[in-house]
């Protein structure tokens, strides 16, 4: 029989929301949530299976707010599922859950995936018959007719089109939206610059996203689609690899969440493996967006943490160099910690259930050996994780 009530005592907590370490701490948890966190000794501990974390720290729960579960982080991921039927890409996007979750991610948000495959792996662990990380997916992104990753979503050409299919992806379950503002890097044969969906396309979806109370995430690299994107309200900017100080400014009065996803950027550039037209552009963008990420710190821009991870040569564990490339910008240790755990959750609206270690909030912990305040790296190495107050084999 699965324990459901645990008690971790003798703690160093690093709660995800405010900036100090809360030293000689516990927790308590029942059927998978926290239930009360305090300082000191606790009290009424019977019934409870009691951990010792003398000398270590609890984190919440790490958050990727941008993934590609379907692809494998191999040099083409594409290119492996291009001819395989939707059951199998379903299996292999488990898989890669699986991989994250046991990095201590107990969090994604899924940006694209063909058809319903990554809604069907997020139900299934939603029903507790599978084990997995808390999944939010858009589902298959609107673009373009041959816009960027057309090959994963559905293609829409002008504002009716758009409407329609956005409202095609929320009936199939999508928790948000997902919208190709922009060209990128990973599609032959366009420019990450370039405008693709409309300023009215793009308002078309914000539309129908509110309607059905979801919020709206864009690949936006380039500065023109990147206002657009602001001026109808889009929720999230991904990458915003040339977005300038007046787009950065606006993002943040008007609270606009930044997915930067550094290491995907990197990565592209690491290795002649990549497919040629991809190395090409990535060499072009990775200096820009780093300019642009140590700006959105300098002005004070939401920043969560996304990765991309399953893009080319970005397998899950790269999360942790996204962590480091954060740092490097300008962020605080413990700023990144926040932008991974409830800043991040703020982002994807999911505060009231994750992000921090407060009582009422699901019980996904990390307990590591090391102050991740002193050294991100320390995130890398073996840790307990707890997922819904059951730990993680």
């Amino acid at each position: 029989m699965l324990t459901t009530r645990w008690l971790l005592k003798n703690c160093n907590i690093i709660d995800g929301l405010t900036d100090e370490v809360h030293e000689n701490a516990f927790i308590k948890i029942e059927n998978g949530m926290i239930t009360e966190v305090g300082q000191g000794e606790p009290t009424q501990t019977g019934g409870f299976e009691i951990i010792d974390c003398t000398g270590k720290y609890v984190l919440p729960g790490l958050i990727d707010c941008h993934v590609h579960l379907v692809w494998n982080g191999s040099a083409d991921p594409q290119s492996v599922i291009n001819h395989e039927e939707n059951d199998r890409i379903a299996l292999e996007a488990y898989k890669h859950a699986l991989d994250t979750l046991r990095l201590g991610i107990t969090t994604v948000r899924d940006l694209g995936s063909p058809d319903r495959t990554v809604l069907h792996v997020r139900n299934v662990i939603n029903s507790n018959l599978l084990e997995g990380p808390t999944i939010i997916a858009s589902g298959a992104p609107i673009c373009m007719t041959g816009g960027h990753v057309y090959y994963l979503g559905y293609e829409s050409d002008g504002a009716d089109e758009v409407r329609k299919n956005t409202r095609r992806v929320l009936k199939e379950g999508a928790d948000l939206v997902k919208v190709m503002a922009t060209g990128g890097i990973y599609t032959k044969g366009e420019d990450p610059g370039s405008v693709q969906l409309t300023i009215e396309e793009l308002s078309a979806a914000k539309e129908e996203a509110l309607k059905k109370n979801k919020k709206v995430a864009a690949h936006a690299d380039g500065l023109e689609g990147i206002m657009n994107c602001l001026e109808v309200g889009i929720d999230t900017i991904e990458h915003g690899i040339f977005a300038d100080r007046q787009a950065l400014e606006i993002m943040k009065k008007q609270g606009t969440f930044l997915v930067p996803t550094m290491a995907v950027m990197r990565q592209l550039t690491s290795s002649p493996d990549i497919p040629a037209f991809a190395l090409e552009k990535a060499k072009k963008v990775v200096e820009p967006h780093f300019n642009m990420l140590k700006e959105a710190v300098q002005i004070g821009v939401k920043i969560a943490t996304g990765t991309d991870c399953g893009s080319p040569l970005t397998p899950p564990v790269y999360y942790f160099d996204e962590l480091s490339i954060m740092h490097e910008a300008g962020m605080s240790q413990m700023d990144v910690i926040k932008a991974s755990t409830s800043v991040a959750a703020e982002c994807l609206g999911i505060e009231d259930q994750v992000g921090s270690v407060s009582a009422g909030k699901q019980a996904d912990l990390l307990i590591v050996e090391k102050n991740p305040l002193e050294n991100l790296n320390s995130l890398r190495d073996d840790k307990l994780i707890m997922k819904n107050g059951v730990f993680v084999k």
